[in-house]
């Protein structure tokens, strides 16, 4: 939580695979497609399943050998049964990535188990076995899956039944199956299009949202969280930590002599110490930590799950870190901190206004120290 996904740059996209180049961001997007497809997915399998079956129908007046018929019908049977299975089995899981894996093997279920029965069927008629292609190609399409898995099934599939088609059905008159080729493929092109472009813009839009998000939350100097989004990270931390009982610390810390800096050497280059002081403290903090710029030359760190002493030892090795770094031109700066832990009666306002004071005690206290109440610890 200290620092929000990058997501700079125009959008990085594989052309290939219809995806985000940069992995992270690929993933992020995949988790927030999750979360939607979760809610419509499985009515969407449960509808494909009981569309395959009711093909039955149309079998029992048609295929005149009750063996083959009974193969079929079990044929169908057992793809429904794995459809109620993922119905049910699809709660459990937790990532898109799993998700699609699923979905993958289902469809290629579903076009092994369609080719099956078309090359047991007594007398199939090419045109009709065409058109259950085509709806089969089209539900593909519309169920949650890669982009680039949905153009190799569904090609696949198509030059399978083709192939099949003409090594068992003998009596094809060849503009039909010319034109049930052409017609197929350009059902394949159309939704591979349609498709692409799909996932092509609701990226560009989920990029565009990330970056909306980022500058609404982070400050735009050092990229981390800005003074809003602390105020809301304080007020859902210090609500957990008395409903659990569990320790929360914050520490205070601003840099010292900021105006000597920006009177000797310019605004731009207290910009860099305080971008440089922030890197130090990235690199220190966990990933669990919310790191702020409160305003100016002041940050904030909060701190779940430490007790005081623990934020202490935390706040002096930012200290050292800080005060043992080069900053090129200005050379050596220092930083002074205030150190508190959440007490029962304690409100967001008090809680900070001990760490104001623990503040301005190490400024009172010559600078470049750490200040506790409970943990003192000052710079010989």
């Amino acid at each position: 939580m200290s620092q929000m996904p990058q997501s700079e740059g125009a959008c990085s996209f594989s052309a290939m695979f219809g995806e985000f180049k940069d992995r992270k961001l690929e993933e992020e997007f995949l988790k927030n497609e999750f979360n939607i497809a979760c809610k419509y997915v499985r009515p969407l399998a449960f509808i494909m399943g009981f569309l395959f079956f009711l093909f039955v129908i149309p079998d029992y007046y048609l295929i005149r050998n009750k063996q083959i018929f009974y193969t079929i019908l079990a044929s169908r049977a057992l793809f429904l049964l794995l459809i109620v299975l993922l119905c049910f089995k699809i709660k459990e899981v937790k990532h898109y990535s799993v998700m699609v894996k699923w979905f993958t093997v289902y469809k290629i279920i579903i076009s092994c188990l369609y080719l099956f029965i078309f090359y047991i069927y007594e007398a199939p008629n090419f045109l009709i076995q065409t058109f259950g292609i085509i709806t089969i190609i089209i539900v593909f399409f519309l169920v949650p899956n890669r982009w680039i898995n949905l153009v190799v099934i569904s090609s696949g599939f198509c030059i399978s039944f083709f192939l099949l088609a003409f090594l068992k059905l003998q009596n094809i008159k060849p503009n039909e199956f010319s034109a049930a080729v052409v017609f197929t493929f350009l059902i394949i092109l159309l939704n591979s299009i349609s498709s692409y472009r799909i996932n092509y813009y609701k990226r560009l839009y989920f990029q565009n949202s990330q970056r909306l998000l980022k500058v609404s939350v982070t400050d735009a100097l050092t990229g981390i969280f800005n003074r809003g989004k602390f105020d809301k990270e304080l007020k859902k931390w210090v609500a957990i930590s008395k409903r659990y009982n569990s320790p929360l610390s914050l520490v205070l810390f601003d840099l010292d002599n900021l105006k000597n800096i920006n009177d000797t050497y310019g605004h731009l280059v207290s910009d860099k110490v305080l971008v440089g002081i922030t890197k130090l403290v990235l690199k220190i903090i966990r990933e669990t930590d919310i790191f702020a710029r409160w305003g100016g030359d002041e940050f904030m760190l909060l701190l779940p799950n430490t007790q005081e002493q623990q934020a202490v030892q935390l706040a002096k090795r930012i200290r050292i870190s800080i005060y043992e770094h080069d900053f090129d031109v200005v050379g050596q700066v220092s930083c002074s901190f205030g150190v508190v832990s959440l007490k029962k009666d304690d409100d967001i306002t008090s809680f900070f206004h001990r760490a104001d004071i623990m503040l301005y005690s190490a400024k009172n206290s010559g600078k470049n120290v750490v200040i506790s109440k409970n943990f003192p610890e000052f710079l010989n």
